[in-house]
């Protein structure tokens, strides 16, 4: 679907920071020096989590997401259920999960807007990206995984379609670049 509209899609610069048991990324706006968002990572050996808060470590929290079991299959089963994520702005909780039969790293989730969307991988000889998309398989996000940067993550570029649920894109996006998603 063309955007006709003048209005420009929102870049963000992800950057990572952190240790072996805990993970932080600050993400940043198009000027790469104002700071939008945090996340904060925790992990077990059973699950992750994480905390998104809003204009810095001190912001006020807009998520906490947490992953489904991810240790070694139990009983054959491979699908160990939805990642979790409360945002403080939607009333309920969004599920994060593969459908039965998507093997291709497809996992989808409901919007504030009720409609299903999905994020995809696509992985290429030297690089690596995520889309976003609807239903009607319009692109509502990207997310460009950088590969040769220790300290940045990738660039989230979101739509002008996708601008009404941009605290939801970040978590999503964030949750599907958390190991053992």
């Amino acid at each position: 679907m063309l955007n006709t509209s003048r209005e420009q899609p929102t870049t963000l610069h992800i950057y990572n920071f952190g240790s072996v048991f805990g993970n932080r990324k600050i993400i940043k706006g198009e000027d790469k020096t104002t700071t939008l968002y945090f996340m904060q990572n925790t992990r077990s050996s059973m699950h992750w989590t994480f905390d998104l808060h809003a204009d810095g470590s001190d912001g006020p929290l807009l998520c906490r997401a947490q992953s489904s079991y991810n240790g070694p299959p139990l009983l054959d089963e491979v699908n160990h259920g939805p990642t979790i994520l409360s945002m403080t702005g939607i009333r309920y909780p969004v599920k994060m999960e593969r459908k039965r039969g998507a093997f291709n790293g497809t996992v989808f989730f409901e919007g504030p807007d009720h409609k299903e969307y999905r994020w995809q991988t696509t992985a290429r000889l030297f690089s690596a990206a995520m889309e976003c998309l609807d239903a009607e398989d319009a692109l509502i996000a990207t997310y460009r995984v950088t590969s040769m940067s220790v300290t940045k993550d990738g660039v989230l570029v979101v739509q002008p379609s996708g601008k009404f649920m941009l605290d939801l894109l970040v978590a999503t996006s964030l949750a599907m670049r958390t190991p053992n998603n």
